[in-house]
């Protein structure tokens, strides 16, 4: 089993992120989070609510379970809602174990600067 610190540095890779900018996003030093990733010290609860905005899925980090996030505009929100109203079965079968969320965003762009 994965240790929060494993975790954490799955989530870092699965974002494309460098260790430094995680670091600053979660004001950090790059060897606090090298310490973080390695184990030799458990995050702080600030970090990891600072790394929540940087699509960071901290519950994963933390225990282990992944939280299905589906980000989807307005527009489409409001399709799921229509073909509700409209008597249509809007079926999204996640996985028992997980947790669907749906998450309204803007338009997706590039990735953040890791500069």
């Amino acid at each position: 089993m994965k240790n929060i610190g494993q975790r954490l540095q799955e989530e870092r890779q699965r974002l494309g992120y460098s260790q430094q900018y995680l670091a600053r996003a979660g004001g950090v030093t790059a060897r606090e989070q090298q310490g973080y990733e390695q184990g030799e010290d458990l995050p702080r609860a600030d970090y990891l609510a600072a790394l929540a905005a940087h699509g960071v899925d901290v519950v994963y980090v933390i225990t282990g379970k992944r939280a299905t996030v589906v980000n989807i505009s307005r527009e489409q929100a409001q399709t799921l809602i229509d073909n509700r109203v409209l008597g249509q079965e809007v079926s999204l079968d996640p996985l028992p174990e997980h947790e669907l969320l749906f998450k309204l965003s803007a338009p997706s762009g590039p990735p953040p600067d890791q500069s």
